[in-house]
């Protein structure tokens, strides 16, 4: 009986204990989320900001703040170096914003060519007594370039102050090129941008490379694939002689320079892409060159465009990164051979001093992102002018 009635109670001082044990560890841990939680709602000082940018809950006052808006490059747009970064070229406009108060302000600028472009939006703080200077250009939507001719557009730019909704606005007549007009730039700057020409991918360069196809021993284009018992730098002859062959075979003959409207006649100028020149049938020494350059491309090999005073012609790499090229002066078409334009080719290089011969190298434009200019459907009408 003695030993029963220790053993329940040592059963009631164990209860006992594991309840009391439990009410403390349950305790315990209420207690550490309690701690946690408040730990990590706690806001964490972070470095101060300097005085002329802290917050301020007092408005300024619009007569502190002073803008300008201004169009570079008389206001003309070329889509083909929108985005491009030309290194002779201009944004769309420059708007200086100048606070002149002594507190900071907040302004959201929105820019947009009506019709033309999509809407450029930035939000930027200007410190107390600071200017700040910032290039607008919208992105051009798919019809800028589908456009044919030069129009005359408008720019609106607005700027709202985040704490007293002031507005400033503004509109500015522009004037759009066609995708067509290149801007050469100063002492022809802008020549690696002549690459957006070159557009191997284009139904109309297929359409000459099956052409030439039947010009190839065996019907085949190979690029710089090695084919045994042929040299490199023969196969690459023969696949530039077969294009050559396919653009005489199309009648290609030679015209003027297209004239450009605009405030730059003598520093822009119209170039066909290859679709057009190989449709209408005629080109100058540069619209011939990059339809040449284009068949080249596609077919996995290397094409440049030389560029000399008053005149340009086109030539491909013996093979991958080689320093020998062989030079083409297509001009020679439509009742000149393949010989003829290697040789006056060669004229040119003879006559021009070599600090006069520049060399736009497509496969090098690629690598720095200058890439075929967006192209409209075949058959699809483009925008004329009004």
């Amino acid at each position: 009986m003695l030993l029963a009635g220790l053993s329940a109670r040592t059963a009631r001082i164990l209860a006992i204990v594991s309840l009391c044990t439990s009410v403390g560890l349950a305790a315990a841990l209420a207690g550490t989320w309690i701690f946690v939680s408040r730990l990590a709602l706690r806001p964490i000082p972070g470095p101060e900001l300097p005085a002329k940018m802290r917050a301020s809950t007092e408005p300024v006052s619009p007569l502190q703040i002073h803008y300008q808006l201004d169009l570079p490059g008389r206001g003309e747009i070329f889509p083909a170096l929108v985005g491009n970064q030309a290194s002779s070229y201009w944004p769309v406009a420059v708007l200086t914003i100048a606070n002149t108060s002594g507190l900071p302000v907040l302004e959201t600028i929105d820019a947009e060519v009506q019709g033309w472009s999509a809407r450029f939006r930035e939000t930027a703080a200007i410190a107390p007594h600071q200017s700040r200077t910032f290039r607008l250009s919208p992105d051009l939507l798919p019809r800028a370039y589908e456009n044919s001719e030069i129009r005359q557009a408008t720019l609106t730019v607005e700027v709202q102050d985040a704490s007293t909704g002031h507005t400033f606005a503004q509109q500015r007549p522009v004037l759009l090129h066609s995708a067509s007009d290149l801007y050469w730039g100063q002492k022809f700057a802008n020549a690696q941008l002549l690459a957006r020409w070159v557009t191997p991918h284009d139904q109309a360069v297929l359409q000459l490379i099956s052409r030439a196809e039947r010009f190839m021993p065996g019907g085949r284009f190979r690029g710089y694939t090695p084919v045994p018992g042929v040299k490199v730098e023969q196969q690459v002859q023969q696949q530039a002689d077969a294009v050559f062959a396919a653009l005489r075979r199309s009648g290609i003959s030679y015209v003027s320079s297209i004239y450009t409207f605009g405030n730059y006649p003598d520093e822009a100028q119209r170039i066909r892409l290859p679709r057009e020149t190989l449709e209408l049938r005629n080109a100058n020494c540069i619209d011939v060159s990059v339809a040449f350059a284009s068949a080249v491309e596609n077919l996995d090999m290397q094409p440049v465009i030389v560029i000399v005073p008053g005149h340009a012609f086109t030539g491909v790499r013996l093979g991958p990164g080689s320093t020998h090229i062989l030079y083409l002066d297509l001009t020679v078409l439509p009742t000149g051979s393949f010989k003829a334009a290697a040789a006056r080719a060669q004229e040119w290089l003879k006559k021009v001093d070599t600090k006069d011969v520049l060399v736009v190298d497509i496969g090098a434009a690629r690598s720095l992102g200058i890439y075929p200019l967006p192209l409209p459907e075949l058959g699809k009408p483009v925008s004329k002018t009004l």
